[in-house]
């Protein structure tokens, strides 16, 4: 059962002793015991919570008693959504991975009245943040990456962030179990930045000025636990249940980068539109973008701009152009050290993406505001732009570099990218390869969608908690295309909004750590796969055999 974004909400919101309302016909339970996970203690006290999965309005709430036992009595038939939470343990639902757990079918001959329901203890990880000297380093920028296969395939994804307190501490709580790493952006607090045009006129007092901003004009470079400067020798930090993990991190102040920016002909007259910051990325882990902070700018000359407190490293520079409608900024991927001068005459063109979306079917627009997502799966970049009325977007805010981008529709309950065609712009499936300097896309978002429900056998019974993957045969598929589940505690599960295609339907136990958008990954499951032809709305219905 995939996890409602509303369900969690509830029970923070201090709703733990609300009752749903009664049933007329209602003659079952859901009961069972509330565990710690590492060692099967009961847990009193704990919440513990059920809801319609059809019917979201009907919801229950009790406390466990002192044996971490719980009951709700007089249900009606059909599925239900168990979710516990307890001090010291996150809300959760029932053997949950990721989006995914297990949901509870009540009913004639199924058995929901032997729950054993398993809370993960939080864990977290806290450290300090000091500088080559041992002092504290306030107001850090701290994030925390989560490496999982939730997108398809191994990757390394920003969780969240926190800032540094004035001891240079820094804490993430309430993580589940899996693997994280850290990192720490700063700036010295001493930094000073000035530019050569500042120097006095006398050299001797020009050298002795030159030394004094050397010392001072200094940047710290990205660090990762534990204290290396690349993402390459960072330390993963797997976490169990419960676990209490320390990571400081030592940054180290090197020379900062002064970057010079020429934007100009020989006249003078700015032939772009630089007016603040350029955009500054560097690339982590297995390729994910992250922005990069410049802490000061200044103008040089009428046609070049200075941008300095910048450690050097590999970076792409961006800088959009707003300087009139149509037209698009240039990037360069480089490595800066020293003083440096970028001429932008002859870089590769920022990509302008703009295009039209048409939705099938009579119904009236979905209410609220729609949007057109390109999402890059190797740097984890998105690019968002809104749909008018009309149907026009126009990724405005931010021009594109080149490579290739999934295109996905936003907040339009229903419907799914049925087809996809664009002037400028190879596409095969979802998927667009960016190249040119402008690009117009023509999508088509579609309500005739298939519902594919079905239960998970191990031999002749039901299997509870498998992990099911609707794979299109199409050789090359986004992962957009791809559907996920997790079977139920009557083994069965539901496929949603899936659009005309043929796909093969895989159930796996403890599949949940696999590259599953990788086709070398899924090669062995998919000889015993369920077939499903997709031809338009409608419901459909297989048996798959689990697979271990």
């Amino acid at each position: 059962m995939l996890w409602p974004a509303s369900v969690l909400l509830l029970p923070l919101l201090g709703l733990a002793q609300t009752s749903g309302p009664a049933q007329a016909s209602s003659s079952y339970k859901i009961a069972g015991v509330v565990v710690d996970s590492t060692n099967g203690q009961p847990l009193s006290a704990a919440n513990v919570s059920i809801y319609g999965s059809e019917n979201r309005e009907l919801a229950w709430h009790v406390t466990t008693a002192s044996d971490g036992r719980f009951l709700f009595s007089a249900l009606p038939a059909g599925k239900y959504t168990l979710t516990g939470s307890a001090h010291g343990y996150r809300a959760q639902g029932f053997h949950q991975h990721g989006d995914y757990f297990i949901g509870i079918a009540i009913g004639p001959n199924l058995d929901s009245e032997h729950i054993t329901f398993r809370l993960v203890a939080d864990a977290r990880i806290e450290g300090k943040m000091l500088d080559d000297s041992g002092e504290p380093v306030r107001q850090a920028s701290v994030s925390l990456y989560l490496r999982n296969a939730d997108s398809g395939r191994q990757l390394t994804r920003q969780l969240t962030s926190a800032a540094t307190d004035d001891r240079g501490h820094y804490m993430f709580s309430h993580l589940s179990p899996g693997t994280y790493f850290v990192s720490v952006s700063a700036r010295p607090w001493f930094a000073q930045y000035s530019n050569s045009s500042e120097a006095p006129s006398d050299p001797d007092d020009a050298t002795r000025s030159a030394e004094e901003r050397a010392q001072l004009d200094v940047a710290y470079p990205m660090t990762f636990y534990p204290s290396v400067e690349d993402s390459s020798g960072a330390s993963a930090i797997v976490l169990r249940p419960g676990d209490r993990v320390t990571a400081d991190i030592t940054v180290r102040a090197v020379p900062a980068v002064h970057l010079r920016i020429r934007n100009g002909d020989a006249s003078g007259s700015l032939s772009t539109a630089v007016r603040g910051f350029p955009r500054l990325s560097q690339r982590i882990f297995e390729g994910t973008l992250v922005p990069v902070g410049i802490a000061q700018a200044s103008s040089a000359s009428p046609n070049s701009y200075d941008y300095t407190g910048i450690a050097p490293g590999h970076y792409i520079v961006e800088l959009p152009d707003s300087s009139r409608p149509g037209r698009a900024g240039w990037y360069q991927e480089m490595d800066l050290n020293g003083t440096l001068e970028l001429d932008p005459s002859g870089s590769p063109p920022l990509v302008s993406v703009s295009g039209m979306l048409a939705l099938e079917g009579n119904e009236r627009r979905p209410p609220g505001q729609i949007y057109v997502v390109l999402a890059n799966r190797a740097t984890s970049e998105t690019f968002v732009a809104e749909v008018k009325a009309n149907g026009s977007f126009e990724f405005a805010e931010s021009d594109i570099r080149p490579g290739s981008y999934d295109l996905v529709i936003q907040n339009a309950p229903g419907y799914q990218v049925k087809t996809l065609t664009a002037h400028g712009a190879h596409v095969h499936g979802q998927s667009i390869q960016i190249a040119a300097s402008r690009i117009e896309l023509a999508v088509t978002a579609t309500n005739a969608l298939a519902r594919v429900t079905g239960v998970v056998l191990a031999g002749d019974q039901p299997h509870p908690g498998a992990m099911v993957v609707l794979v299109p045969r199409a050789t090359g598929s986004s992962p957009t295309l791809f559907r996920r589940d997790q079977s139920d505690s009557d083994g069965t599960f539901t496929l949603l909004e899936v659009i005309p295609g043929s796909y093969l339907v895989i159930a796996i136990e403890d599949g949940w750590d696999l590259d599953w958008a990788s086709p070398s990954v899924l090669q062995p499951f998919l000889k015993d796969a369920a077939l499903v032809e997709v031809n338009g709305e409608m419901k459909l219905n297989v048996k798959v055999q689990l697979q271990r």
